[in-house]
């Protein structure tokens, strides 16, 4: 061999043992870096003894494909597929399923060829859905509709989105002040009977650890604090909620002294509700059931005062109450809504602000930017439309340690 190659081979060799240096070097760090913090992780026994009803998943996998008695002993221990149809599931090695996580924590032990883990994170895709018919008797003329679309929200992040309706115009989509996302369609000619439908793709990345750090039923509050000046204003009444309201106030006096403790009156006013309100099963399943006309989607949330007369009302029309109540004991209370929910989301001094309804799999669509109530989809002019599509199907995807 001559000088030449030999000089090559040696520079090879040093390059070579460098780069074996380096990796060796950096490899523990980047473990480090990747591993899950023991400090970070999940406390599932703590959060199963605080919230035993918690909606969870879990991946389960198999030594071989599923088999239908496989999935009916799954199903006898509480787990459901979380994405798909349990027909879908046969012959597969992995799989997502949903249970309570007092199900899991409680669960007797799976057959020898199946193990499960719970998953602090996972992708979430699917395609949100929503249709419109026109109502109006003789309708002929435009139509200007603004529909919210899903955005970010606690541990879920918000990876691509794409809108699409029906039938095609110009469209435009803007953000408000509260992150809201909204998309705008201009037609200037639709008639009665004609049907609009919107569809929207979705991709999140969800993160079990920061959405359930934002979970009301879950926090500690060590210690009181002064109300940030930005977040006064919701302490105050708003559009259908009156923090003055007689029985809200009486409610307010009747807690203990000093600053309030947030989850415990939360607590305290979820138990006076349920002996006050039923629940209006009745209207949910108009709404979802494409059977509910509006010609403002305002007038599906009820006035406080109608609710607590009737005693009778659906999440719409609780939340707007629970936000009343609230505000009367000084906490200051917004309106949060998902795919199929409306709730309350209250400020905890030190903490910022927590949900009283976490779900892993829920749609964020829509929160009040401000302290009045607004409705998530609005129209002009006020003609009457049946909503006839409401689903929005999600396909869960692990994401691999």
């Amino acid at each position: 061999m001559n000088q030449g190659a030999e000089k090559i081979k040696a520079d090879r060799n040093r390059r070579s043992f460098f780069l074996l240096t380096v990796i060796a070097f950096l490899l523990p760090v980047f473990i480090q870096a990747n591993a899950p913090s023991q400090a970070n992780a999940l406390d599932w026994s703590r959060i199963a003894s605080l919230k035993p009803e918690l909606k969870v998943l879990v991946l389960v996998e198999s030594e071989r494909g599923l088999l239908l008695q496989d999935i009916a002993t799954l199903g006898e221990l509480g787990l459901v597929p979380a994405d798909r149809d349990p027909a879908l599931l046969i012959g597969l090695r992995k799989v997502t399923f949903s249970t309570k996580l007092k199900n899991w924590m409680n669960r007797r032990g799976l057959p020898h060829h199946l193990k499960g883990k719970l998953l602090d994170r996972f992708m979430m895709s699917g395609i949100y859905r929503l249709g419109f018919k026109i109502e109006k008797e003789g309708y002929h003329g435009p139509l200007v509709l603004e529909i919210t679309t899903p955005r970010d929200s606690f541990g879920k992040y918000l990876l691509s989105s794409e809108n699409i309706i029906q039938p095609q115009v110009p469209s435009k989509t803007y953000t408000d002040t509260g992150g809201n996302r909204w998309l705008r369609v201009d037609y200037p000619e639709l008639r009665h009977g004609q049907v609009i439908k919107l569809f929207s793709a979705f991709r999140y990345l969800v993160d079990m650890k920061t959405l359930l750090d934002h979970d009301l039923m879950l926090v500690d509050q060590l210690q009181d604090g002064p109300i940030p000046e930005e977040i006064q204003p919701f302490q105050d009444s708003g559009y259908k909620i009156d923090a003055r309201l007689p029985q809200a106030v009486a409610w307010a006096l009747q807690g203990k002294s000093g600053s309030p403790h947030v989850r415990s009156e939360y607590r305290r006013l979820t138990k006076f509700l349920k002996d006050a309100v039923a629940y209006d099963t009745k209207k949910r399943d108009q709404y979802f059931g494409g059977r509910a006309i509006y010609s403002d989607l305002d007038e599906m949330y009820q006035e406080i005062e109608v609710t607590l007369s009737r005693r009778l009302g659906a999440c719409p029309d609780t939340t707007l109450l629970e936000c009343a109540f609230l505000r009367a004991r000084g906490i200051p209370c917004r309106i949060d809504g998902r795919f199929g929910h409306f709730f309350s989301v209250l400020y905890v001094p030190g903490r910022g602000w927590m949900s009283t309804s976490v779900t892993p799999t829920g749609i964020p669509l829509f929160v009040a930017p401000g302290p009045d109530h607004i409705p998530y989809q609005k129209w002009r002019p006020d003609i009457p439309l049946k909503t006839i599509l409401l689903a929005a199907p999600i396909r869960i995807e692990p994401v691999e340690d």
